[in-house]
């Protein structure tokens, strides 16, 4: 091509894909072309292209290609940007163009990364099986910035529904491990809470709170089964050395002091 040619638009034709075109310059197939690229370039059959027209509307429906991309990405569920840029990494290395489509999101209002950690932490909260803890770390691997976090927990997720949340989870774990001695039942029922994102202030004020009575028949069997098993096991040892560990290795699963020299008192008898 001549430096200087023009090119005259001859025909435009509907690809199967909807807003999509085929450009033909001269009576010969060009190049293919977006609605939205020919909307915001006034194509239509007889315009004059010059060679920088031609590489300006490759270069848009190159981005509109993409913006593309990304809406059907979005459409699936909300997104945050940092999802976007990653996905948008994945098709191109242009950083440009990805800027150009991220921008254009954000104009669309397809990209709201406060909104999106508004809605999560509300549907948390309304959960309540989980602390403020699991919000901050699952929307930071999303690549959300922690001073739209905070706020959005501070707006979101309250200090007295947090205490609520993590009074039901105690009780709920706290009869989960109802085979458990009660010192290991409590122990187990820390590590879940803190697995589930709350705090370890929060976690002491729900204990508190939470019905812990045991059944003392089904502790004391509890008792002597493990007390038993140990017996068998430090049975070679001398009795001050079967005593303490025995004593230790109860202690460790749980047992009380107090329970614990009560089974020993019961075995010496």
């Amino acid at each position: 091509m001549a430096k200087n040619s023009t090119y005259k638009i001859t025909k435009i034709e509907a690809q199967k894909r909807p807003g999509r075109y085929n450009v033909y310059l001269n009576d010969e197939y060009a190049f293919p072309i977006s609605e939205e690229a020919m909307i915001k370039y006034r194509i239509f059959k007889g315009t004059i292209l010059t060679k920088q027209n031609i590489a300006d509307l490759k270069y848009s429906d190159s981005i509109y290609k993409l913006i593309g991309k990304a809406v059907n990405f979005i459409s699936y569920r909300t997104r945050t940007e940092k999802e976007i840029k990653d996905k948008l990494g994945e098709l191109t290395e242009d950083q440009t163009v990805i800027e150009k489509v991220l921008d254009h999101l954000q104009k669309m209002h397809l990209i709201d990364d406060e909104n999106y950690a508004n809605t999560y932490t509300e549907q948390i909260a309304a959960g309540q099986n989980k602390g403020p803890m699991a919000i901050k770390q699952y929307l930071m691997k999303k690549g959300i910035s922690e001073d739209i976090i905070i706020t959005a927990i501070d707006n979101y997720y309250s200090d007295s529904k947090i205490q609520e949340n993590a009074t039901k989870v105690a009780q709920q774990q706290f009869d989960h491990y109802n085979r458990y001695p009660y010192n290991k039942r409590i122990e187990k029922v820390k590590l879940s809470m803190v697995r589930k994102g709350f705090s370890f202030s929060d976690i002491d004020n729900a204990l508190v709170e939470i019905d812990d009575q045991v059944d003392n028949q089904l502790q004391d069997e509890l008792l002597v089964k493990e007390g038993n098993k140990l017996l068998k096991r430090y049975q070679n040892e001398d009795d001050f050395k079967k005593t303490q560990k025995l004593k230790q290795a109860l202690f460790r699963k749980g047992f009380s002091f107090d329970d614990i020299d009560e089974f020993l008192e019961g075995i010496t008898k």
